[in-house]
Order: structure tokens, then sequence, then C-alpha cells
């Protein structure tokens, strides 16, 4: 597994792997003892503990045509932004493990902003997402 590091970390790509394989899952997501990792197509994108300003959980609807009429999904999101300003969303498995997530963050980095904050969102640059 390919393992893409963010920000400098002192840990080799075997303590990487151990530490990913060791996490909490909950979905595309996973939270170790060394940060948070989510999970993509072509490789895992680690972003260790102290490099992480802002964490929230976000729900999107996914109407669907099925075939015996339409069906409304919830979707949820852990949404995290790292100190450059850019934002990771990774899926988790229902609202449940997201609220999870933020409780692990919060103990892990406890300098972590937990939730959302529509002043400080607007305040960001244009492409910091």
């Amino acid at each position: 597994m390919a393992f893409k590091v963010l920000f400098p970390t002192s840990l080799s790509p075997q303590e990487l792997k151990t530490d990913f394989q060791q996490a909490r899952d909950l979905g595309k997501v996973r939270l170790g003892q060394s940060g948070c990792y989510f999970t993509r197509f072509a490789g895992t994108v680690c972003l260790p503990w102290g490099q992480i300003l802002q964490a929230w959980l976000r729900q999107e609807e996914v109407n669907a045509n099925l075939c015996c009429g339409r069906a409304n999904f919830d979707q949820f999101f852990l949404m995290v932004r790292d100190r450059s300003g850019t934002v990771h969303k990774g899926e988790v498995l229902s609202k449940e493990l997201g609220k999870e997530a933020l409780a692990l963050i919060s103990e892990r980095d406890p300098e972590v902003e937990i939730g959302y904050q529509k002043e400080r969102q607007a305040a960001q640059p244009h492409g910091a997402m």
C-alpha cells in the first residue's frame, strides 16, 4: 500500500503501515495512534496528529431511483482541515461512527477545533479547499 504523507513525520513506511492496520476503521477513514488516514483509489493519505486544525461531520442526501420508486439516503463524511488550509473528505459508514471519529480526534489532539464554523469557512482564501 502506498502512503502519501502530507507533513513531515518520523515514522518509517513500515511503522505507517502497522499504524494504519491497527487504526480504528470508520469507512474510508482510519484513525491511528500517529494520525488520520484517508483511503483513496491510488493510495492512502496520512495526516499526522498535530497537523489538523479543524474537524467536522458533513451529511449529504442522495436521491436514488429504484425499481419500486425513489429513495433518499444519507451519507456522512468526516471533513478535516489541515494546517495548510486544505480540506480532506472521507466517507464514514454512519453518523454514529462520524461522532466517534470526532471524539477520537479530540482525544488524540485536543488542539483541534471540532465543529463547522461558517464564518471561518468564509474567511478562507478561495482555492484553499
